[in-house]
């Protein structure tokens, strides 16, 4: 390998290293920060434990990738220095380098991919990282593989098996086998009841009262989530709803403060709407503004579902129920797909009496906890209209609204910025009237958000097949999402041919003169200047129409 050819690839190297000590080290901090509750053992250590992980993570790669075709060849050498000097801070050459290397294989014997990525399976606030986390898992093998300017073909069968190890240990069978470690054994059920033991753990207390938060801190704790519910795409009526439920309660505070009366606040409510519209990240959000605002003093979110209320056998739900509330007081207990506690037979007793635990502990905690039931529209409104004392005690509803076309394509882009991927204007275009199509023919199962986090890992799996040959690697070919890479859940390669050929046109809103105007397929993710008003702006998606059979008609 040339000069050049190997500056460059040392810099490719460098960078992947730093994403992924960034990643660990953010997520680590992240948790720390936001989620301390959710950390099992001491919080203080949790930085410090993520920064060994990433460590560990790229040793496990780069000897997987090396021992593929049982040599080590010049240039492996000079990545293992290049990762030596990162994971250690020492220049190493000739029998130093060597030994060192050694060390690194023998580390590599001991780890195993599950534990590695273990945080981002345990851990439901850092579960949006798992791309990140097997992008660059791909991105240093590849990097590795070709390092010396061709990739063997032991190699390139280890970068496929090295793709599906991840993805398994990301996206396990059985979780359980992940989660059991941080809770104790049970035989109530699989993942989430391990991963809520880990959470009521976390946060039993020794009778000693945590430190008041000082007045700067909660409002900078308010601040941040605000801003960071601004920064979600979409969702629009959510947002404003959460924001007039903080003035209100501001203003509540600010009365009190000086002594004026205050009406009774319930702070229990319900998030209605379809999978992946934001539900649980909003929940999060919630909690955040609630403990900045003072009115919780803690502000963290418990997540459970129906398994983490009801037990197994008679006499046993009640006592499950309260302890999973005396894990949420002081903050929020969010509870997905509650409807299934209520059986439309009405033989569920188990569902009644873990209903008939909450209503009286939302009452007793009324001031001290929130309550936020989550699931489908219809069935969440059926369950509340049955039962007299939820509906007394919820007067919140918010609907969460599927994501549109564009709005999915934006998830689909903040992923690729996140994962550091460029989509030039074909592959937007592929990808938008894909979207458009998916929208269109949705149903109550439609996955918004979660659809959109599946169609990226396949697209970028699309992309790592594709690469998987190429003689020589470059920073373009690593990073850039082509139009025949991208893959949408249920609509085959061919039907997004035939989808992108279907007459249609593309329209955006003038953020100037506010006209819908149509743009070209080429113009998107470009600047473009609008013909009625000369406003330049930033034309990143576009709203699809398509063109009916009668002439001058179109359908969006």
């Amino acid at each position: 390998m040339n000069s050049p050819e190997n500056t460059r690839l040392i810099g490719m190297l460098r960078r992947v290293l730093r994403d992924c000590g960034k990643l660990y080290q953010h997520c680590g901090k992240w948790m720390v920060r936001r989620y301390p509750s959710l950390i099992q053992g001491d919080p203080n250590r949790f930085v410090e434990l993520m920064d060994d992980l990433h460590r560990g993570l790229l040793i496990k790669v780069y000897v997987t990738i090396v021992r593929a075709d049982d040599r080590w060849s010049a240039a492996e050498k000079r990545v293992a220095a290049e990762m030596i000097d990162y994971l250690w801070g020492q220049k190493m050459h000739g029998p130093h380098l060597r030994e060192a290397a050694e060390s690194l294989f023998e580390q590599a014997d001991k780890l195993s991919w599950e534990s590695l990525v273990a945080p981002f399976v345990r851990y439901a606030p850092l579960a949006d990282s798992k791309v990140q986390v097997e992008t660059i898992v791909m991105r240093l093998a590849n990097l590795v593989a070709k390092c010396d300017g061709q990739t063997m073909p032991e190699e390139s069968v280890v970068l496929h098996t090295l793709q599906r190890s991840i993805d398994m240990a990301l996206h396990p069978a059985d979780p359980a086998s992940i989660l059991a470690p941080l809770g104790h054994a049970s035989s109530e059920g699989p993942s989430k009841t391990a991963y809520q033991n880990a959470q009521q753990q976390a946060t039993a207390t020794d009778g000693s009262t945590p430190e008041a938060e000082s007045q700067e801190t909660r409002e900078k704790q308010l601040q941040a989530a605000l801003k960071e519910l601004e920064s979600l795409i979409g969702l629009r009526e959510v947002k404003d709803r959460i924001r007039s439920y903080a003035n209100f309660l501001k203003l509540q505070q600010q009365r009190r403060d000086t002594g004026l009366s205050t009406m009774p606040i319930s702070l229990h409510m319900t998030f209605v709407g379809n999978p992946g519209t934001g539900k649980t990240t909003v929940a999060r959000i919630v909690g955040q503004i609630l403990g900045g605002l003072g009115t919780l003093s803690r502000g963290h979110v418990i997540e459970t579902d129906r398994s983490g209320l009801v037990a197994e056998y008679a006499g046993q739900t009640a006592p499950k129920t309260n302890k999973l509330c005396d894990s949420a007081k002081g903050g929020v207990l969010f509870i997905d797909e509650a409807y299934s506690l209520v059986d439309s037979s009405g033989d569920d007793a188990y569902g009644r009496e873990a209903i008939q635990t909450l209503l009286k502990r939302m009452e007793d905690d009324r001031e001290s906890m929130a309550v936020i039931l989550a699931g489908y529209s219809d069935e969440m409104a059926m369950m509340i209209r049955s039962n007299p004392g939820l509906s007394s005690r919820i007067n919140t509803r918010i609907h969460f609204e599927d994501y549109a076309a564009p709005e999915l394509a934006k998830i689909f882009e903040s992923l690729c910025k996140q994962n550091q991927y460029r989509l030039p204007s074909e592959a937007r275009h592929r990808l938008l009237v894909g979207l458009q199509a998916l929208y269109e023919k949705r149903d109550r199962h439609f996955g918004n958000g979660r659809t959109v986090r599946n169609a990226f890992e396949d697209t970028v799996r699309c992309l790592a097949d594709r690469i998987a040959n190429q003689p020589e690697l470059t920073e373009s070919l690593l990073t850039t999402l082509l139009a025949n890479d991208i893959r949408l859940p249920g609509i085959s390669p061919q039907k997004l041919t035939d989808l992108v050929r279907r007459p249609h046109v593309l329209r955006i809103v003038c953020s100037g003169c506010e006209r819908r105007v149509r743009m070209m397929p080429e113009s998107l993710g470009r600047r473009v200047r609008c013909k009625q008003c000369e406003h330049i702006q930033l034309a990143d998606w576009a709203e699809v129409e398509w063109i009916d059979e009668t002439p001058s008609t179109t359908k969006s």
